[in-house]
């Protein structure tokens, strides 16, 4: 629970403790903040339209209560207890009800507000608190509906509309978040709540170059905002400029601000980017940190490692995806997986082994072209050309794995000397897909094949 101060009558001073609830945005700081104590600042009497009066008799009774509270807030609220009657006012149920919520005791607290409005329906302040009692138990609906019901009565301060935008983020009604938040800075043009709000609901709401504008603003003033660094990554995302938003992602890191899940999405940024080496030191590092990560960042990594010969460390990640997920794989996961196992035995001898591996995902997934593929590699090897040229031509009928699969055979062909058959699935490969690579490959083989028949 973080201090904040609650002055609650015109002769006396209430200060409490308020809880605040775990969020990325409403920080301790906002809690704690000079704005926020100035926005629980009011005296009774002071617009009789919105404040309950208060008695001489209840005046002494609260002044006994601030004295008993400044050291001991448990004898202070079972005092005030003791000397609540039926007929006592809005005004120390209103109290009581600030005591509570000092005290962590949120849902007495959300009731002895509630008996205030009771008593008195127009209680300003007793809205405004009840909506931040709301907020910090995660009632963002009945945070949002009794904070624009102290706005109603007349609360007009940039701390409020704030909070009330949170509420209406938290429940995915971004332009009312908006709109709130926009009042928030113009009430509070400093506060860097109302303006971070502002900046989420524009990424929400995919108004990123907006969103960036604003963020280039503030970053201006304050360079060492995690939160603006933090957005403007997501910003620079949305607008698919992958580059900069690693960059901005590398600021942050420097600053020591990244956690595993932006160490994940470091990585992934740069396998975007075809720099595989950056990737797989964010993907290490997040895995350093031993927190749960998704299958697809580790076979990432696994993948990484087995194209840079890394072959000891790749089969180590692959065996360590199966520690963590057991005999929850699903098939497209332990395909994957055994994908890459087989990749591993196969790159360092161990054909047989890979080849059994290769067969099972073939049995279990048929058309795992990657499979049919190697499994003809494998088979080409052995000198077994009629096999290999049946797992060629089953590859070769999934459209994805067609053209490799044409290449592989014809490529075989050329081995063995069959050009003029190398040279119809190569002739196949190329219409498919139109590479330079193949059309080089093709060309030299229709040299070879010339050769052939002037030998002849």
């Amino acid at each position: 629970m973080k201090k904040i101060f609650f002055y609650c009558s015109c002769i006396l001073c209430l200060s409490f403790l308020i809880a605040v609830p775990p969020t990325h945005e409403l920080t301790a700081d906002f809690w704690n903040s000079p704005s926020f104590v100035r926005s629980f600042m009011g005296d009774y009497g002071f617009r009789s339209e919105v404040e309950p009066k208060i008695s001489k008799s209840e005046q002494s009774i609260l002044q006994e209560v601030v004295a008993k509270a400044e050291n001991q807030l448990e004898d202070a609220i079972i005092y005030l207890e003791k000397k609540m009657e039926d007929k006592s006012s809005a005004a120390l149920h209103f109290a009581l009800g600030t005591m509570y919520y000092q005290n962590g005791r949120l849902t007495r607290s959300e009731e002895s507000y509630n008996l205030a409005i009771k008593k008195f329906p127009s209680f300003l302040r007793a809205y405004k608190n009840l909506g931040f009692v709301g907020l910090s138990l995660g009632n963002f609906e009945s945070a949002a509906k009794n904070l624009s019901r102290s706005i109603s009565l007349g609360e007009g301060d940039g701390v409020t509309y704030v909070a009330l935008g949170y509420c209406h983020y938290m429940r995915q009604r971004f332009m009312s978040a908006e709109n709130a938040y926009r009042m928030g800075t113009l009430l509070s043009p400093d506060s860097k709540y109302a303006q971070n709000g502002l900046v989420n609901c524009l990424i929400e709401t995919s108004r990123f170059p907006e969103a960036l504008a604003l963020l280039d603003e503030l970053l201006a003033t304050q360079p060492e905002d995690v939160i603006c660094h933090r957005a403007r990554v997501h910003a620079l995302q949305g607008l698919g400029k992958e580059r900069e938003a690693a960059v901005a992602m590398e600021t942050l890191k420097r600053m020591g601000q990244l956690k595993t899940q932006d160490l994940l999405n470091l990585g992934d940024l740069y396998h975007n980017l075809n720099l595989y080496e950056l990737s797989l030191q964010n993907y290490q590092l997040a895995i350093e940190k031993k927190e749960r990560i998704s299958l697809h960042r580790y076979v990432r990594a696994a993948s990484i490692l087995m194209n840079r010969a890394s072959y000891e460390d790749c089969f180590q990640y692959l065996e360590k995806i199966q520690q963590l997920l057991g005999s929850n794989f699903t098939p497209v996961d332990e395909r994957k997986v055994l994908l890459l196992k087989a990749e591993v035995l196969q790159a360092t001898g161990q054909t047989k082994e890979s080849t059994a591996i290769l067969r099972k995902i073939v049995e279990m997934h048929p058309l795992e072209g990657k499979a049919l593929i190697m499994l003809g590699r494998h088979a080409w090897q052995d000198k077994d050309y009629v096999l290999a040229s049946l797992h060629f031509e089953r590859a070769s009928k999934i459209d994805e794995f067609e053209a490799p699969a044409l290449i592989e055979h014809g490529r075989m062909m050329v081995g063995i000397r069959n050009y003029e058959k190398a040279v119809r699935l190569l002739e196949r490969a190329e219409d498919i897909d139109p590479q330079p690579r193949i059309s080089r490959f093709l060309e030299s083989i229709r040299n070879l094949l010339l050769t052939a028949r002037v030998r002849l």
